[in-house]
């Protein structure tokens, strides 16, 4: 009885076929198309993985429409860099900051998918590239009502002879530039407010900028940093310190503030850090999860129950550190990472907070998949090339 020849062996077919010139020549055009297949099986592989994310990664976030009254604060993954969008109770929406220009299509996708037309707040935290990157784009395609932004002027305004002011910093990057330019030309701009300067006093206390707020939905919006009026470009200290309070579920932004600009901050509000004010819900922590940010001493004051990290894979960067991470451990925090999860919401639930993740994970079915097929590409491969060389060396002896 004749034994049954296993897939590989049909795949590749009998020493003998590949016998002389002819039977070489045949070897090599089937190593050829193998190869080709392989190849293509490779890259589908990590475009099968990219587009999966793409396709997950928005899929929890508008599952449910949002009524009259409900919220939904969205972490955005964009990779290494910062977005997040809060949708309040009465409709409006805010974006801080874009995250790099190379999350522009995940960025606009995303907006689009929850159903954005409108940003009635754009704050953009910092001048640097992570977090402005997709500004331009955002100021192109959406209505924008209000900028909020750091005194930090640009080449745009100088070359423009615009209103600046000589005590404070100008920022001569193309990307800086391109970003107050876009402000100055969006048709829908009310107003542009700089976040950081001379400090403006309100009926609740000495802040940086006025507080946004919405007593029929329960929503205000408070900026407590920077204070210094000489950053000595030091472009990351000009990120504020908000608290974003929706009926009476607590959300702080630190953008990439670092541990001086935390211990500023504690200082200059000691009384609000005692009485147990400052106490959050959800941390947007500072600086990706830098070594620098979230020290004990800013943490044993806002004591986040979750603690949102945006980061991108395997960034060049090493965020999140494992220093910050013991930290945010130590003090009880669920944290919770772009790079591991996706894009992270918390949604409407009261005075309770309501996290939910996408389903996206890095090793999901259909990269299991394509990876297996990967493999067996590469044996079949091998297995021919090993043909290919032996019949080769056997001709040679035949020759002999």
């Amino acid at each position: 009885m004749a034994r049954k020849k296993s897939t590989i062996s049909k795949l590749i077919g009998s020493k003998s076929e590949y016998k002389g010139e002819k039977g070489r020549k045949k070897l090599i055009f089937k190593l050829v198309v193998y190869f080709i297949v392989w190849v293509a099986l490779l890259c589908s592989l990590f475009f099968s993985q990219d587009i999966n994310r793409q396709m997950n990664k928005t899929e929890f976030a508008f599952k449910e429409t949002i009524e009259d009254g409900d919220y939904k604060v969205h972490f955005i993954d964009v990779g290494q860099g910062d977005s997040a969008l809060i949708q309040f109770p009465d409709g409006k929406n805010m974006l801080i900051d874009t995250g790099e220009s190379d999350s522009e299509n995940n960025l606009l996708r995303y907006l689009d998918a929850v159903g954005v037309q409108t940003i009635d707040y754009l704050v953009l935290t910092h001048t640097d590239s992570d977090h402005v990157g997709n500004a331009v784009a955002v100021l192109e395609t959406y209505d924008v009502i209000d900028v909020y932004i750091p005194t930090v002027y640009s080449i745009y305004e100088e070359e423009h002879n615009l209103d600046t002011d000589p005590d404070y910093e100008t920022k001569d990057t193309k990307t800086w530039s391109a970003v107050v330019e876009a402000i100055y030309n969006e048709p829908t701009l009310d107003d542009l407010i700089r976040t950081y300067g001379k400090r403006a006093v309100n009926d609740d206390n000495t802040k940086p900028t006025e507080p946004i707020v919405n007593e029929e939905y329960g929503y205000r919006v408070d900026f407590y940093t920077p204070l210094e009026e000489d950053l000595n470009g030091d472009w990351n200290a000009y990120s504020p310190i908000m608290m974003v309070n929706i009926q009476n579920v607590k959300y702080l932004f630190v953008g990439d503030a670092d541990e001086d600009d935390e211990e500023d901050f504690l200082n200059a509000y000691s009384d609000e850090t005692t009485s147990g004010y400052f106490d959050c819900d959800v941390l947007k922590v500072g600086h990706h999860g830098s070594k620098s940010s979230t020290s004990d001493a800013f943490l044993d004051v806002v004591m986040p129950e979750y603690a949102v990290i945006s980061c991108g894979e395997g960034n060049r960067y090493g965020h999140p550190t494992e220093e910050a991470l013991d930290r945010l451990e130590a003090h009880g925090a669920k944290i919770m990472r772009t790079d591991l999860l996706g894009s992270i919401v918390f949604g409407d639930g009261g005075t309770k907070v309501v996290a939910s993740q996408s389903n996206y994970n890095h090793v999901d079915d259909t990269y299991i998949e394509w990876k297996y097929f990967v493999i067996v590409g590469g044996v079949i491969l091998a297995l021919c090339f090993i043909l290919v060389i032996k019949n080769k060396k056997e001709d040679k002896k035949d020759k002999k």
